[in-house]
């Protein structure tokens, strides 16, 4: 059997260390069997992953999306199997709709002006604090209907979380979340504004009400996920900017190519890193064969730098065809929130080509991979070029 150590929540897996991990597991055991966390498979090629991600029947998320794979019906719906999966899904997508989206990206575009602005005023800062973070927030307010006091409290209860995940019960270390949640649905059953979480209050499914539990699952994994990938991403884009001088100029030049940067940053710096199953039979996959039963780490980031799809993957290349690649998955569970994550990251990017230049004002800071996936910088600070200086 195969065998490659890799502990997905190492403080050694950050920037720069982890892709070079990543590339020795492509290597020299692109499916091999680490002993850590109770013991899993890890696949890290391209092809491999991807087949996995196509195959839900065998490659099952019945069991929590991080290893140990031991949460039963966990986070909705990215802990579920069809046909429950679908039938949580097609709860929410239409509230994640690219006509949806299209509807909101002006009001995206002006909070992203008013944040910029803001910060720009200010002198620069820490990025992260300032933009990242409280940007995704508001569009949890105002997509979905979260109030203010909770998304307010939301990053601090996220990063305790984090630091539970790995040891802790799933039901344990999501306690202060779920309890954060049902405040907010009180207050819906009450208020009964017309916005997502009312929705979830009559919902149905599998022929019933959803239980409050459910209802819970349903806002927590939406509520985290759908700010710490955004955070992770928009830090990560203005990170790259502000370390090349060059390719920030060519987005300026070209503020139209702006999806193209946005891509190609998903793809070499996947902000969501790597996804659990366990498989329901046994199964080859890479030329190794994975018994009935056991974990499986799929890892998106790992994939994406495999030059048997990506040519000179290390690269950033905004001209590259990108298309295919798993910064948002694939298949039934590829990220519901793609199409709106696309467009506050290209927001972003057209917003701050109608500034100054930016540029690194100190050494930024990057977390170890949260919850065994999430990679960003914590700290990333920034500032304007001055307009004396002859900037546009």
């Amino acid at each position: 059997m195969p065998e490659c150590s890799f502990d997905p929540y190492a403080e050694t897996l950050t920037e720069p260390e982890v892709w070079s991990v990543y590339a020795d597991l492509r290597a020299r055991c692109p499916v091999a069997h680490s002993p850590e966390r109770g013991g899993f498979w890890m696949v890290s090629r391209f092809d491999d992953v991807r087949a996995a991600l196509k195959d839900p029947e065998t490659f099952s998320s019945a069991w929590g999306h991080r290893v140990p794979t031991t949460v039963e019906h966990g986070s909705i719906p990215i802990n579920f199997d069809p046909p429950l999966h679908t039938q949580y899904r097609k709860l929410m997508t239409p509230f994640f709709t690219p006509s949806r989206v299209r509807e909101l990206r002006p009001r995206l575009a002006e909070v992203m002006a008013g944040m910029i602005g803001q910060f720009r005023r200010d002198g620069g800062g820490d990025f992260v604090s300032a933009v990242a973070l409280p940007f995704p927030l508001q569009v949890l307010v105002e997509l979905l209907g979260f109030s203010e006091e909770t998304v307010s409290g939301l990053r601090e209860l996220t990063e305790g979380l984090w630091a539970k995940v790995a040891d802790f019960d799933y039901a344990d270390a999501m306690q202060d979340i779920f309890a954060l949640m049902r405040k907010e649905l009180a207050e819906h059953r009450t208020s009964r504004r017309d916005d997502f979480v009312t929705s979830l209050l009559d919902a149905t499914v599998d022929g019933r009400s959803l239980t409050e539990d459910e209802q819970c699952r349903m806002l927590s994994a939406l509520a985290v996920a759908g700010h710490e990938t955004t955070m992770n991403s928009m830090s990560t884009l203005v990170f790259l900017l502000v370390s090349d001088p060059e390719l920030q100029q060519g987005m300026r030049a070209r503020p139209e190519l702006a999806p193209h940067y946005v891509d190609e940053m998903l793809r070499l710096r996947t902000p969501a890193q790597n996804f659990a199953r366990r498989t329901t039979r046994e199964v080859e996959i890479g030329g190794v064969t994975i018994p009935k039963g056991d974990a499986v780490l799929l890892s998106y980031a790992a994939a994406n730098r495999d030059a048997a799809k990506f040519p000179d993957p290390d690269r950033f290349d905004p001209d590259r065809d990108t298309r295919g690649h798993l910064g948002f998955g694939w298949g039934i569970h590829q990220c519901l929130g793609s199409v709106l994550a696309r467009a506050e990251l290209t927001v972003l990017l057209e917003t701050l080509a109608g500034q100054p230049p930016i540029q690194a004002a100190g050494e930024a800071e990057w977390s170890p991979l949260h919850g065994g996936h999430h990679l960003g910088p914590v700290v990333l600070p920034v500032r304007f070029e001055s307009q004396e200086s002859g900037a546009a």
